[in-house]
Parts: C-alpha cells; sequence; structure tokens
C-alpha cells in the first residue's frame, strides 16, 4: 500500500468477505483485509477494508482500497492487487 505519487511498499495480509451487492450493472464485493502475523499496515490507516468493483460478467473493473469506508489517499500495489484479485475470483463463479 502507498500514498497516491509515494514510493511502493507491499504489505502482507489476508481477507475476509464482508458482503456481496448488486447496485444496477455492478457488483460491489466488500473484503476485510487483516495483517498477517508479524505485519503492520500503515499507521494511518484507521479501518481498513476493501471495495472490489466488478460487472454482471464478472470482470473486476476496479479495486480500492477504503479508510472507514470512505475512499483514502492511499492504494494497492501490483502485488497486493493481484492478492485480492485470486481472492475474488471463486467469488465470481
Amino acid at each position: 500500500m502507498m500514498k497516491y505519487g509515494a514510493e511502493p511498499q507491499e504489505h502482507r495480509f489476508t481477507l475476509s468477505l464482508l458482503e456481496k451487492e448488486t447496485r444496477g450493472q455492478w457488483l460491489d464485493i466488500f473484503l476485510g483485509i487483516h495483517p498477517e502475523a508479524g505485519q503492520a499496515l500503515p499507521e494511518e490507516l484507521q479501518d481498513p477494508s476493501v471495495l472490489v468493483i466488478c460487472n454482471q460478467v464478472g470482470d473486476i473493473i476496479q479495486i480500492v482500497l477504503l479508510d472507514e469506508g470512505c475512499d483514502c489517499e492511499y492504494q494497492f500495489t501490483g502485488m497486493e492487487k493481484d492478492q485480492i484479485e485470486r481472492f475474488v475470483q471463486p467469488l465470481l463463479a
């Protein structure tokens, strides 16, 4: 995770499904994000979570890092997005 414009820093975490919700043509998947043992997420994040926006075909359109349920100034690195995509794919089947 990294602040927009900052150097990327990889964080190790696990994910959990919180909610799946259909919104018109979109499928919103909300995930809990939990640091792995011995790891920490950025201190500035109070209550991080993930919003994955998919279309009805099952394509991932956007992955958003939320803090306290709102968009924040952090984004995921490419490797972190890959981990999230691997977690979400079985949920789309």
